[in-house]
């Protein structure tokens, strides 16, 4: 080989090699990072804050309840003999004959009297009381006092509510749902099963979605909306496997998601496109939160003796899970952050991606 083609030769070689070097660099895709923060005994009162400033976050384990801060202080804690019912702002506990329930702020400053006999049921910023009988339900004013209330003939089987209203369904397989001053605005049945009973249901931040679980031999879930009183059936999935437990559904913060559960799985829906995911979970689920900061879903599921909590990564990745053995546990997402409660133990774990 000549010296002068030695010489195209090597400035061309150099050439590619800077490019390739420039146009192969990408940046490396960022990875979820967890680091625990504290861990709490939960069975005594702990703080000294200025109660007015700090938000509190509800928790229950066992018979225990009450609340806690971010920066891991116990706020106020109750022991109860039957049930209790706790929310971001306020709790009972009852007797199953009850002929007035009082209720109290998070400080455990006596709020209201719920002057009549039932269950009551916090959710947010909403009171209900579910009546004898299992039919029929009131929403509350802040002071006790109801201030509508419907009833039907079938028991009620699943109930949730949001800002935007209320949403029943009920043992004969029929849903109705609610605006926030007691006026029907949807009643449809799902169908498509050989016994019809609404096992799970949700309705979205803004009203205009419900989703639900429903039926025994072909067990399903749907997706409705509401459009001017009008319910259109925007989805459904037919199980392969059923369950005769309660399911758990809740919308993603944005709604354009919603997560369900049925038999050691987990559904994810995208509310646009309607593209459905089935993510296997071990266990049966009973809570699913999502991140405030970010689109992470946490379930929690449990299996014989032991908890599971998994991560799901937008919108339907299964990004891992780990376990511990526990008498009872809760999860609830704050931030960027999962606290975990596991039997007497408060913990808080931050998670972020770096």
């Amino acid at each position: 080989m000549s010296k002068k083609k030695i010489n195209i030769f090597l400035p061309l070689c150099i050439i590619f090699s800077i490019l390739y070097i420039f146009l192969a660099i990408k940046p490396l895709s960022k990875e979820l990072h967890y680091s625990s923060k504290w861990t709490i005994d939960c069975s005594k009162s702990t703080t000294n804050q200025d109660t007015e400033k700090s938000e509190f976050i509800p928790f229950r384990l066992g018979q225990t309840a009450g609340y806690f801060t971010e920066n891991g202080e116990i706020l106020n804690t109750v022991t109860f003999p039957y049930k209790i019912t706790i929310s971001d702002n306020r709790y009972a506990y009852y007797g199953n004959n009850d002929k007035e329930i009082s209720f109290y702020t998070p400080t455990g400053s006596k709020e209201g009297v719920i002057k009549q006999q039932g269950f009551p049921f916090f959710q947010k910023n909403k009171l209900y009381i579910m009546k004898p009988g299992g039919s029929a339900f009131s929403e509350l004013n802040e002071d006790g006092s109801e201030k509508w209330s419907y009833e039907n003939y079938a028991p009620i089987t699943a109930f949730s509510s949001s800002k935007s209203g209320t949403v029943s369904g009920y043992a004969d397989g029929t849903i109705i749902a609610f605006d926030n001053d007691g006026n029907k605005v949807q009643e449809y049945a799902p169908g498509g099963s050989d016994y019809p009973v609404i096992l799970g249901i949700a309705i979205s931040e803004s009203g205009n979605y419900i989703a639900s679980v429903s039926g025994q031999d072909r067990q399903r879930f749907v997706l409705a909306k509401n459009t001017n009183k009008l319910t259109t059936i925007l989805f459904h999935d037919f199980f392969k496997t059923s369950t005769t437990r309660q399911t758990y559904i809740k919308f993603s913060n944005d709604e354009k998601f919603v997560y369900y559960s049925h038999e050691s799985c987990l559904g994810v829906l995208n509310c646009e496109t309607l593209k459905n995911t089935h993510i296997p979970i071990t266990g049966h689920i009973i809570s699913i939160q999502q991140s405030e900061t970010s689109d992470i879903v946490f379930v929690l599921s449990k299996e014989n003796d032991y908890y599971i909590v998994s991560i799901i990564e937008p919108h339907d990745n299964y990004a891992g899970s780990f376990k511990y053995k526990a008498n009872h546990s809760f999860i609830k997402a704050k931030g960027n952050s999962l606290f975990i409660g596991r039997d007497n133990k408060i913990s808080m774990i931050n998670v972020e991606y770096k």
